[in-house]
């Protein structure tokens, strides 16, 4: 059973046309009415777009930003004023013109080229050196610091510590780069031209010196003949010494030949004496005939003949007993004399030695000969070392001449490039501790961008129907007053009930 519901005051016949707070409450309930009648598909589109953002921002990789600092000096004049005016420079701000000229630089080919050589980094995954060279150029970001004459040099890679190194590496090849870019070529630049052809002929000479010396076995010619010298004296003195020994030693051969010769081998050792035995016999004999005589001037009277015979044979024994002593030699005992054996045995002695000397004369004669050999070799090579010698030392003259020049010439220019632009490393980059991609974002945009979406597609789903649902619908649309309102009675079960 319907019940009739009469219309406020403000839908009266008269009025055709609502208000703007009607139709702005009219919007506003139609949007409410378009979100709460859709209300699952506000709830399903809500929730795949946040969660698809959640699991973007859990399982994409981390973004770690690393920045390091150069500074920039620009129109810096240095005027380099007497001693009793003081020397000035100025610094001129950073333009745009010079920015964006420092960025290109940074950014260049080679630089990017340079850095990653240095590091060791090489393309992966199947890509070239060239699209890693332009993926690290277009995640380089090079911008000034407002208020300052820096720039900041920053990349954003998935390591802090590659992209510190990387952002390092940048910025030092930068500083070279720029360094190399604002040059002035000149005078320091001959010089070292130079230098590089000196250094290469003071190398040759060095090696022909060197090469000389091996092959003829030197290594200090002055020091090795003054060696030598002494060397001569010493063989020399030596070679007198030995032939003044072996004549010493001949001298006192022939002496000991001479004792040995007028030494005999043998000496008498012992004699043994007996008695005579003729003198006895001798003896007896007289004997007998004194007493034969004796026993005849008995008889006979000492004129007798016979007298006189025996007289006669008594002094011819006698003179015979004379003749002969009262001993005799019994025994003689004969040995080999000692000092004759020791004059032999000196005299070998005294041989060997002199034949062991005459032997080391020739050997002496022989070293002393290589060492005049020698001697006269190093005196006839050193000129020629000496001419090497002098030739190194022309070109290591010539050589630190035009290295003093060139310092001479680097420091002018040096400063002179003062007033053109120079950079300076001001902080390196340090590994980041905070990640540039963090979770709190990606969920805010995932909840607003996921409510924004499914709020749309449920308002858009009720403007594609064309249904009237309110009263003020029908007054618009319609043009007509609404008279009474008959509710859903599906929608309202307590209605139904009453």
């Amino acid at each position: 059973m319907a019940t009739l519901q009469t219309l406020p005051e403000a839908t009266a016949i008269g009025a055709l046309a609502p208000a703007e707070g009607a139709r702005g409450r009219l919007a506003a309930r139609s949007f409410l009415y378009a979100v709460f009648k859709h209300r699952w598909l506000v709830l399903g589109v809500f929730g795949v777009v946040f969660s698809a953002s959640a699991l973007a921002a859990f399982t994409r990789p981390g973004a770690w930003l690393a920045r390091s600092k150069v500074l920039v000096k620009l129109g810096e004049t240095v005027q380099l004023a007497p001693a009793e005016a003081p020397s000035r420079s100025m610094n001129a701000p950073l333009s745009q013109d010079m920015v964006r000229t420092e960025v290109d630089i940074v950014k260049s080919w080679d630089v990017v080229n340079e850095a990653i050589g240095r590091l060791g980094i090489e393309p992966t995954d199947g890509t070239s050196r060239a699209d890693l060279i332009d993926g690290i150029r277009r995640g380089l970001t090079v911008a000034p610091t407002p208020g300052t004459n820096m720039l900041g040099i920053s990349f954003i890679g998935k390591d802090p510590e590659r992209a510190a190194t990387l952002v390092n590496a940048i910025t030092d090849v930068y500083i070279d780069h720029h360094n190399r870019v604002y040059r002035r070529e000149g005078i320091h630049s001959f010089y070292a031209k130079e230098l590089r052809g000196l250094e290469q002929h003071l190398a040759d000479a060095r090696g022909r010196l060197r090469s000389f010396l091996e092959e003829a076995d030197v290594v200090d010619v002055n020091q090795e003949i003054t060696l030598l010298n002494e060397e001569v004296l010493k063989r020399e003195k030596a070679l007198k010494s030995q032939r003044a020994k072996v004549s010493a030693l001949e001298g006192k051969l022939d002496e000991v030949t001479t004792q040995f010769e007028g030494t005999p081998e043998t000496v008498e050792f012992a004699r043994e004496y007996e008695l005579n035995p003729t003198r006895s016999v001798y003896e007896s004999k007289l004997a007998q005939l004194e007493m034969k005589r004796a026993e005849a001037l008995q008889r006979y009277l000492p004129s007798d003949r016979l007298i006189r015979d025996l007289d006669s044979e008594i002094e011819e024994v006698r003179g015979l007993m004379g003749h002969q002593g009262a001993q005799v030699l019994g025994k003689h005992t004969i040995r080999q004399n000692d000092l004759h054996r020791e004059l032999q045995r000196n005299l070998f002695t005294i041989q060997t030695l002199l034949v062991d000397a005459r032997a080391r004369i020739p050997s002496r004669i022989k070293a002393l000969d290589d060492v005049h050999t020698r001697l006269r070799e190093l005196r006839e090579k050193r000129f020629v070392i000496h001419n090497l010698e002098q030739e190194v030392a022309q070109k290591q003259y010539a050589y630190d001449l035009y290295w003093k020049k060139r310092e001479e010439a680097r420091i002018s220019e040096a400063m002179t490039d003062q007033s053109m632009v120079n950079v300076s490393v001001v902080e390196h980059a340090q590994p980041p501790r905070v990640q540039q991609n963090g979770l709190l974002l990606p969920l805010v945009l995932g909840f607003l961008g996921g409510l924004t979406l499914a709020t749309a597609m449920a308002v858009a789903v009720e403007f594609l129907n064309r249904r009237l649902r309110f009263e003020e619908e029908v007054e618009h649309y319609l043009e007509l007053p609404v008279l009474a309102v008959i509710p859903d009675f599906e929608n309202a079960p307590d209605l139904a009930n009453a």
